[in-house]
């Protein structure tokens, strides 16, 4: 399967996770293009949350910064999306979802 296709299955599961929750409103952007490619709205809470949805992938081989063969390759947020508070969402080969969002918020 092409990258590119990867990447936009990747996110129909995201949606669907989390369409399964009566809770939530799902939101993705026109286009698709952006720092978000998924907006939530918390029907209880009222609070939104913004994803950066990625597919998940490994190492190929050890890298010389400690890094090993079939370690999960983690994306980082650029400085746009810490501002926005997007969290990193990776979906698997099987579709199980992990959500990342341990970096410091950057504020004005």
């Amino acid at each position: 399967m092409k990258t590119s296709n990867k990447g936009v299955l990747s996110e129909i599961i995201a949606q669907s996770h989390f369409a399964k929750d009566p809770n939530l409103l799902v939101f993705t952007p026109l286009c698709g293009v952006g720092p978000v490619d998924i907006v939530t709205y918390n029907l209880t809470t009222k609070e939104y949350t913004n994803y950066d949805v990625k597919t998940e992938s490994f190492r190929l081989s050890d890298t010389k910064y400690g890094n090993k063969n079939k370690d999960r390759i983690n994306r980082a947020p650029n400085k746009r999306q810490k501002h926005l508070n997007v969290k990193i969402l990776y979906v698997n080969k099987d579709g199980k979802i992990t959500i990342k969002w341990n970096y410091q918020k950057i504020l004005h």
